[in-house]
């Protein structure tokens, strides 16, 4: 029988960060480190370059001057902004190779992302929000599904089967069935990778935000957008009364079931476009 520290010990087998990625954390995190340091590592990367600029200079981001040095990236978004987008685009590369009879990578990605840009939109309506954070733990929000479809998938279609027979939440069918959810298990991962401690708590926390300690605001945003996600991935309109939404993440944000409509028409505006430019591959027929 798995436990959450097992599945993770053997994703982590499987699969690692890229060093670029390893390269670039350590440069932020060194006391010592310059501008000119972080866009070396980046730089050495090509295929990461090539991306992280064409993001930057979508409409998805609305700048006004093209950016055309990493440099100018850094010096025009931050330090903070440049790590959690090159986090982003490692992340979908190093899992983008892996699939089996239970789930396509593409799909998944698309639910992600989706929870990405609602979680980014979300959070210009909440002050004193950075928004790229928001954008890369929605990325993130769902990925310890991607570990136990790859681990037990099996156990994980079971799950799937037993939340839609007893008409409950997944998460809840998975804590009946395995002892444990989703959540859990991504949040074992970030911290298995090092990831920052915000990422950490908003995964972990993200379906019961109330037990979110220092990062509540960003879990409360990730919540919201996850519900939202959940809606429109199952082709159910959004509303008031489809929205599976925790009370207390209307009060912590000061959102309301009400703005969701029109920031709904957003997403779905910039997800695709956001998708082409994330995910290097095709989707598959």
């Amino acid at each position: 029988m798995h436990t959450v520290q097992t599945l993770v010990n053997e994703s982590v087998e499987l699969i690692s960060l890229p060093d670029v990625y390893i390269r670039l954390r350590d440069i932020i995190d060194s006391p010592d480190s310059s501008m000119a340091d972080v866009a070396e590592v980046i730089s050495l990367d090509p295929s990461v370059t090539a991306r992280l600029l064409k993001l930057v200079n979508s409409p998805f981001f609305g700048l006004v001057s093209k950016i055309d040095t990493i440099t100018r990236a850094i010096n025009l978004l931050g330090t903070q902004q440049v790590h959690d987008l090159v986090l982003a685009t490692t992340v979908i590369d190093s899992f983008s190779g892996f699939t089996n009879e239970y789930f396509n990578i593409y799909d998944f990605w698309f639910n992600g992302v989706y929870c990405a840009v609602t979680a980014r939109l979300l959070s210009y309506y909440c002050q004193g929000l950075e928004t790229e954070r928001p954008f890369v733990a929605g990325l993130l929000h769902n990925i310890g599904h991607l570990v136990t479809y790859q681990i037990i998938p099996e156990e994980s279609l079971k799950a799937i089967e037993i939340a839609a027979q007893k008409n409950i939440s997944l998460s809840m069918a998975e804590r009946e069935l395995l002892g444990f959810d989703y959540a859990q298990v991504g949040a074992e991962l970030l911290r298995e990778w090092k990831l920052p401690k915000s990422l950490q708590e908003v995964t972990e926390f993200q379906i019961e935000p109330e037990k979110a300690n220092i990062f509540q605001l960003e879990t409360a945003v990730i919540h919201i957008a996850s519900a939202i996600t959940q809606d429109v991935m199952a082709d159910i309109p959004v509303s008031s009364e489809t929205l599976g939404v925790n009370p207390i993440c209307w009060s912590i944000t000061g959102l309301s079931a009400d703005d969701i409509p029109e920031i709904k028409k957003e997403v779905d505006e910039q997800a695709s476009m956001v998708m082409n430019l994330l995910f290097r591959h095709k989707k598959s027929a």
